[in-house]
């Protein structure tokens, strides 16, 4: 059984979606991350924007807004402005610019649409790095592909661990004096190209290490057994089902042009008719299965807290 104690916490909130099965956390994510990168109508990214924001918010709290506040508001301002800036294309003109160039509105709807959908992939794979986290990995993809499961969970390892070393060979050399903010210009260059040269060369050898760890305890061979921590149970079932029902709908939907949008030369009329009112609300309800997930955790943990 999954220990309960390894369950993803973010300021003493406890994440029920992170108890579920890696396959059901899975097959989830790789549903929304799907519909985030492929749908470009206006209404299905504004939906996977706002659950993917909610939810990253939800799980990470006060470091998912510093992360928004410091990367995404640029990132979406810089993505907004430069469509319209570069790509005129469209029949409604606003105004020109400085080089003669039309700005129209279309280059920036489709501008601003874009944005939504970089940063909405963006929190997908936030919160999905919280949920499904190495050893999830490594159960998912460790008998089928073991050499791509091993990948992504070295490359889930990597960024924080070579963050960390990071900051502690610049302080190391902060105190010796050889920080990259100390010196001229020169030595100050000559300073980052060290540091960077360690962490390089710290980042090679523990994959070296790891690589022949994972060797000598016969790693990715095909009679190799492992012992698994998760078990599948009736709630991963039903919600994978559900999940899959969804999945199926909103294909078949999507198959006959329900969501289909185009931005040139004219924008699209979103229309609201019943079989785009269905998706709408399918969608809607898959993007929030994660959300939906923890409150209904939330409001049983706290009956019980108030019946005992």
């Amino acid at each position: 059984m999954v220990n309960k104690e390894n369950n993803i916490k973010a300021k003493g909130r406890k994440s029920t979606f992170a108890e579920y099965h890696p396959i059901v956390q899975f097959v989830c994510y790789l549903s929304v991350l799907t519909g985030a990168m492929f749908f470009r109508q206006p209404i299905l990214t504004s939906i996977s924007f706002l659950s993917a924001l909610l939810y990253a918010v939800h799980i990470g709290r006060s470091k998912t807004l510093h992360i928004i506040l410091i990367y995404m508001v640029p990132m979406f301002a810089a993505v907004s402005l430069l469509n319209p800036m570069f790509n005129h294309a469209g029949v409604t003109i606003l105004t020109y610019l400085p080089d003669g160039n039309p700005l129209t509105m279309e280059s920036m709807v489709f501008g601003i649409v874009s944005a939504l959908m970089f940063s909405a992939v963006i929190l997908w794979c936030m919160s999905m790095h919280c949920i499904i986290t190495s050893d999830r990995v490594i159960y998912l993809f460790g008998k089928a592909a073991p050499k791509l499961g091993l990948l992504i969970s070295m490359i889930m390892r990597f960024i924080p661990k070579l963050s960390f070393q990071f900051r502690q060979i610049r302080m190391a050399r902060h105190c010796m004096g050889r920080d990259i903010t100390d010196g001229n210009l020169i030595k100050r260059i000559s300073h980052a190209v060290r540091i960077f040269s360690a962490v390089l060369q710290w980042a090679m050898e523990n994959a070296i290490d790891t690589a022949d760890s994972l060797k000598s305890r016969g790693y990715g061979l095909p009679h190799r057994t492992s012992y698994s921590l998760f078990r599948f149970e009736k709630r991963d079932g039903a919600l994978l089902t559900l999940v899959l029902l969804w999945d199926t709908a909103i294909g078949i939907l999507w198959s006959y042009g329900f969501a289909d949008f185009d931005y040139y030369p004219v924008i699209s009329t979103i229309h609201m008719e019943i079989p785009e009112a269905v998706m709408y609300t399918f969608y809607t309800v898959l993007c929030f299965v994660p959300l939906i997930t923890d409150k209904i955790g939330d409001r049983k943990w706290n009956s019980f807290k108030l019946i005992n």
